[in-house]
């Protein structure tokens, strides 16, 4: 039976417009539009030799010619513009122009003048749709799928958010969601025409603060959960992020007050959070309220010393831990192809280390047996790390073969295994 689903995505995660796919083994489309240089990089992690991939392209033709050959010596050439779907062959990803160029037979005739199975290059670049159809098992598998949903996932891409930072200044803040990836998201804008500070309009200075003030509650409120994070920073030039932090925690406490009264009209349950977590709430100076100076609040000797815990990503963390496992008791800690399948093969592994540029081979058995590896350890208990290959950590693991783990006890028969 065939799984069919049509959605559309929006803000700044990568468009899914149209999945269909078979559930016995794999096979089937995904139609997509990258709209950044990160989503070209996510379809690269994707797009493997032999699947066919269909998008807008341009290719010089003779358009003095009926008779199907293409540059018959013509002088009447041109560039048209048209759609056509290529059988990948090759696949080159260049990072400095953040495009990749899919090189291959057409399989289905366009017009008269592009023929089946002459050799065209694709061109992905931001801002342009494409077709990618998986022909051949295992087809969409677990690796594919989970890169195109933290793809068209804005909050997904962030990786575990650990840090909020709130960005303000008389009448503008931005909060901004940090996660332990290292990158960052805009969740809020925040905007409050501000008063002059002379003359009759003067007086409306604190009511438009005040209002200003609870918009902001509300923003904070509504994207941060105070479980997860390690701090929210507020940030800014001035006083107005310490008079933010005042009325935070008075908006907060009134919130509270009008719970325990059996008051639930006012919607402050969203607030309470912020009294009960007011020991992660710091401050900090930020030259203004606007998204550059994220940066200078993040590169804070200050700030960094106080998520230096979180800042680390998942896969950092996990790389560190084999570093010192190998130190201490090197039949728990394995790199390379042969004893860390054999280990798998044992029921053996607590943490799998392994880069995303295994599952970009050519070879279809590859990509099946380390999917199925990965299955095998989480469905055993364990925990899967897939690193980026553009990570230091990823470049770490590289020089290793591209896979290591830490093992649940030690398994020193593995020592006389070549390291593959």
């Amino acid at each position: 039976k065939a799984l069919k689903e049509e959605e559309e995505g929006g803000g700044g995660a990568m468009k899914l417009i149209k999945k269909d796919l078979e559930s016995k083994d794999g096979t089937g489309l995904i139609r997509l539009q990258a709209d950044s240089e990160e989503d070209v990089w996510h379809l690269y992690n994707v797009i493997v030799v032999g699947d066919v991939v269909t998008s807008t392209t341009f290719r010089k033709v003779d358009l003095s010619s009926n008779s199907g050959n293409e540059l018959a010596g013509s002088t009447n050439q041109q560039r048209v513009r048209m759609t056509l779907s290529v059988k990948v062959e090759a696949i080159e990803y260049d990072g400095e122009a953040a495009e990749m160029r899919l090189r291959g037979r057409v399989t289905t005739e366009a017009s008269d003048q592009v023929r089946v199975g002459s050799y065209h290059t694709l061109t992905i670049a931001p801002n342009r749709a494409l077709t990618v159809e998986k022909v051949e098992p295992p087809g969409w598998d677990m690796f594919a799928l989970d890169v195109i949903k933290k793809a068209c996932s804005d909050k997904a891409k962030l990786g575990v958010v650990d840090l909020a930072v709130m960005l303000v200044e008389d009448g503008y803040a931005s909060l901004h969601l940090v996660g332990s990836e290292g990158m960052h998201m805009r969740v809020s804008k925040i905007e409050t025409r501000m008063p002059k500070k002379y003359g009759a309009a003067a007086a409306g200075i604190g009511k438009a603060q005040s209002k200003f003030f609870s918009r902001c509650a509300l923003a904070i409120g509504q994207n941060i959960d105070f479980s997860a994070i390690q701090c929210l920073v507020l940030a800014g030039p001035g006083f107005t992020k310490d008079e933010l932090l005042k009325n935070l925690l008075l908006e907060a406490a009134r919130a509270k007050g009008s719970l325990e009264s059996g008051d639930s009209k006012g919607g402050g349950a969203s607030l309470l959070p912020i009294l009960e977590n007011k020991g992660k709430i710091i401050t900090a100076h930020a030259s203004s309220a606007f998204g550059h100076s994220l940066q200078e609040v993040l590169s804070s000797p200050e700030i960094s010393k106080r998520i230096a815990n979180t800042r680390a990503s998942s896969q950092t963390d996990a790389i560190n831990r084999f570093h010192q496992m190998l130190n201490n008791d090197e039949t728990r800690a394995f790199y390379g192809e042969v004893p860390v399948e054999a280990a798998a093969e044992m029921g053996a592994i607590q943490d799998l280390l392994i880069t995303d540029t295994l599952f970009r081979t050519k070879k279809t058995e590859l990509r099946v047996k380390w999917t199925k590896m990965v299955e095998g350890v989480e469905r055993g208990g364990g925990k899967a790390h897939i690193f980026s290959s553009l990570h230091v950590s990823g470049e770490q693991l590289n020089s290793m073969g591209g896979i290591a783990a830490i093992l649940r006890f030690p398994m020193p028969e593995l020592e006389d295994l070549d390291l593959g």
